[in-house]
C-alpha cells in the first residue's frame, strides 16, 4: 500500500531524526556553551517532561482531531527548531535558555507527533494487516535505535553538532515531503 509505504518510510526517518537529535543537542551544549553536568542534566530532564506532563492532554486532544495534519505540522515544527538551534550556533547568539526551551519544545512534539503517528497508522491500514505494520514499525525503530546512534556519532564527528542538527531538520523535511506526496 502506497499510503502506508509513505508512512512507515516517515517514521523510519523520524525514529533515526531523533536518535541525532538525542546525541547532538547535548552535545552542542557541552562543545559549544560548556555546560556543566547540572545543565546537561537539567536539559535531559526538560526534553522527557512533556512525557509527563503531555501524553494524556495530547491524547484527548487527538481523539478528537485529525490526524494526518498534526503529524506534518508536528515534523515542520520539529525541522524548525532544529534549524534553530544550528543558526543561533552559527551566529554566536546560542544560549542554554534556548536549548531548554527548544527541548522541551521538541519533547512534546515527540509526544504529539509520535502518537498521532501510531494513531494514523491504524487509520491507514486495514485490520487484517495491521499486526504486520506493527511488526515493521518495531523492526524499523529497533534499526535506528541501533544504528542511529552510530550515523549520529559520525555526523557529528565529520561535521559538528550544530551541522548534524540542521541534516537532521532536512530529513525532517524530507520525512513531510514524502507524507505530502
Amino acid at each position: 500500500d502506497r499510503n502506508y509505504l509513505r508512512l512507515w518510510a516517515s517514521m523510519s526517518i523520524t525514529a533515526f531524526g531523533g536518535q541525532v537529535t538525542m546525541l547532538a543537542l547535548p552535545l552542542t551544549a557541552a562543545v559549544l556553551l560548556n555546560a556543566t553536568p547540572m545543565q546537561m542534566g537539567l536539559l535531559t530532564g526538560i526534553e522527557l517532561l512533556p512525557f509527563a506532563l503531555v501524553s494524556l492532554p495530547a491524547g484527548v486532544w487527538l481523539d478528537r482531531t485529525r490526524k494526518f495534519p498534526i503529524v506534518v505540522a508536528s515534523e515542520i515544527i520539529f525541522a524548525l527548531l532544529l534549524a534553530s538551534v544550528a543558526f543561533a550556533a552559527w551566529t554566536n547568539s546560542l544560549t542554554m535558555q534556548w536549548l531548554y526551551i527548544v527541548g522541551f519544545a521538541l519533547g512534546c512534539l515527540h509526544v504529539v507527533g509520535g502518537s498521532a503517528h501510531q494513531i494514523l497508522l491504524t487509520q491507514i491500514v486495514p485490520r487484517e494487516k495491521l499486526v504486520e505494520a506493527h511488526s515493521k514499525n518495531s523492526l524499523a525503530q529497533s534499526f535506528a535505535e541501533v544504528g542511529g546512534p552510530a550515523l549520529a556519532g559520525l555526523l557529528i564527528q565529520w561535521l559538528t553538532a550544530p551541522i548534524a542538527l540542521l541534516l537532521d531538520a532536512c530529513a525532517f523535511m524530507f520525512s513531510v515531503l514524502l507524507l505530502r506526496g
